[in-house]
């Protein structure tokens, strides 16, 4: 079977999907007009709103696409909640790092956050298998748990590979929660046949205010374990004899 080829614009698209999803920051430039955009090359009525992932890039185009200028940062969490999803409402079209190529991508917004919540669901399953640690919020109830978007009373439980991310949640309902950290072998072993039995779902890195990226605890088994290779005993005993 013939192996598709990524053309230039894939490979400028996944670029800008992998800084984005690393980076958690975009940088658009507003003017007199509003957003920085141009009509679309390719979709006749649409206009195209141009993002970039470096603040270096906005800037060094900026003068040359709006008035007045200014740089403005959008965290991860607001691009995904709120940028993209007004983006999709104007039927606007977005330039992932643009450069003024003669050939340059446009995407749908809501396609392109997919693949930013995709991607950041493989960088959380590429950390925790190099750490040995997953990260959740937990009170003397339980694991912190959200209502999932796919309705039916279904929950998910919320996870991160990076202490300092689930220590930035702790607020509003979650004020009184603790930081838990789980050997990556026990999160395997008894955290995710335990959501299976409650009929839960994982989201990695879930971004408050965005649609989460709801996995099945089996998912998340088969994909760590693609990672480690192994039982996961030898991960549990590193991460003892670290503590």
């Amino acid at each position: 079977m013939p192996v598709s080829q990524k053309t230039p614009e894939d490979l400028q698209r996944n670029r800008f999907v992998r800084r984005l999803a690393n980076a958690k920051r975009m940088f658009v430039v507003s003017g007199e007009d509003g957003l920085a955009r141009v009509p679309s090359q390719k979709q006749a009525g649409r206009e195209v709103v141009f993002a970039w992932t470096q603040r270096a890039e906005a800037e060094r185009w900026a003068d040359c696409l709006a008035k007045n200028p200014r740089i403005k940062e959008l965290a991860l969490a607001e691009v995904l909640a709120d940028f993209f999803p007004a983006l999709h409402d104007h039927q606007r079209l977005i330039a992932p790092d643009w450069t003024a190529d003669p050939i340059e991508p446009e995407s749908e917004p809501t396609t392109l956050g997919q693949q930013v919540r995709l991607e950041t669901v493989d960088g959380f399953m590429q950390r925790v298998a190099a750490s040995g640690n997953v990260y959740i919020l937990e009170n003397s109830f339980g694991p912190a748990l959200l209502v999932s978007a796919s309705g039916h009373d279904q929950l998910f439980l919320p996870c991160w590979s990076h202490r300092e991310v689930a220590e930035s949640r702790r607020e509003g309902p979650w004020a009184d929660h603790m930081v838990m950290r789980i050997p990556l072998a026990n999160f395997v072993k008894i955290t995710m046949p335990w959501l299976s039995e409650q009929g839960h779902r994982v989201a990695p890195e879930h971004v408050p205010g965005s649609q989460a990226v709801e996995l099945e605890p089996e998912t998340i088994e088969r994909h760590i374990s693609e990672r480690t290779g192994a039982t996961g005993q030898a991960i549990i005993k590193r991460d003892t004899a670290a503590a």
